[in-house]
């Protein structure tokens, strides 16, 4: 008797930024693969056999016409649906990732999988989370638990758990130059016990020993259950209260993710991923190394 079909789950591509690094282009369209497939088109495509069930994009008023010409409404043969992340006119930049996933809580029906626009993750990452997900779609298609306590809280026998992939820090710093990584501590059976972003990280904070290079950290890949949704509304909401004239702090993720597992009991499951390099563009010189480097993420 053959297997049945992976239950879906939706992808949540962040796709809203205009690099200036980058030259104001849309990173998730640039065109990497050998055939001329742009990165967004080689993501989803490694995501196909794993059980996806749609597409949710979320962009900008800079970045939707360009995605939206190239991805159109259905793309590889999964519906595509579009969400809007609006920086209020008095912040010099965006709130954060956690205010992109909201953007994107009309339309979450199921559990989702997080994923940035500019960057290719592997079968090494990809494997075990979307093997995740499809145990929690699995439940029933809410991970769990519904979304409609503003706790965000879940409890009893199949309760809701978030998954991460862990990188080796020395595994994901650039060439050159500075990145900001979530360095993570992990505690009894893989669980998450701490998240803290570190800021304008190099290299050569390896190489003098202020690193040892093998603390694990977030790619900004995410397995979520439903009911972290309203979880984030929450979190999200009373972060906004106290910062809000404040035009460049943003509340992301990995910041969340230390409140989760004290507040609403749901777990987040930290998934080694050896020696796996992810890809992404971050520099134009990310542009060239990318395309001739693709081996490293199973293409």
């Amino acid at each position: 008797m053959s297997e049945p079909p992976p239950a879906p789950f939706t992808a949540l591509y962040l796709a809203a930024g205009l690099s200036s690094r980058f030259g104001f282009r849309v990173k998730c369209l640039q065109e990497v693969g050998r055939s001329g497939e742009t990165l967004l088109e080689l993501s989803v495509r490694q995501l196909l056999p794993h059980g996806v069930g749609d597409l949710v994009l979320v962009v900008s008023n800079g970045t939707y016409d360009a995605i939206h010409a190239v991805v159109g409404d259905v793309f590889l043969g999964l519906p595509v649906s579009y969400v809007f992340q609006v920086t209020p006119e008095y912040r010099k930049k965006p709130l954060g990732t956690v205010h992109a996933l909201l953007a994107a809580e009309e339309v979450l029906s199921r559990p989702f999988l997080v994923l940035n626009g500019d960057t290719l993750y592997g079968e090494a990452a990809l494997a075990p989370v979307c093997a995740h997900l499809t145990r929690q779609s699995g439940r029933g298609g809410d991970g769990g638990a519904g979304t409609g306590s503003d706790q965000g809280g879940v409890s009893g026998e199949g309760a809701a758990e978030a998954c991460m992939p862990g990188y080796p820090l020395k595994d994901v710093l650039p060439r050159a130059g500075q990145v900001n990584r979530a360095i993570i501590e992990v505690g009894d059976g893989g669980q998450l016990d701490a998240i803290v972003e570190q800021y304008n990280i190099a290299m050569a904070d390896v190489e003098s020993g202020k690193y040892s290079g093998q603390e694990l950290t977030s790619m900004n890949i995410f397995a979520f259950p439903l009911p972290v949704v309203a979880f984030a509304r929450r979190k999200f909401k009373a972060w906004l209260a106290a910062n809000a004239t404040e035009e460049v702090a943003e509340y992301i993720l990995s910041t969340m993710l230390n409140d989760l597992r004290g507040e609403t009991g749901i777990g987040t499951r930290v998934v080694p991923v050896g020696s796996a390099v992810p890809l992404e563009l971050t520099n134009p010189d990310d542009l060239a190394y990318v395309k001739n480097n693709l081996q490293l993420v199973g293409l």
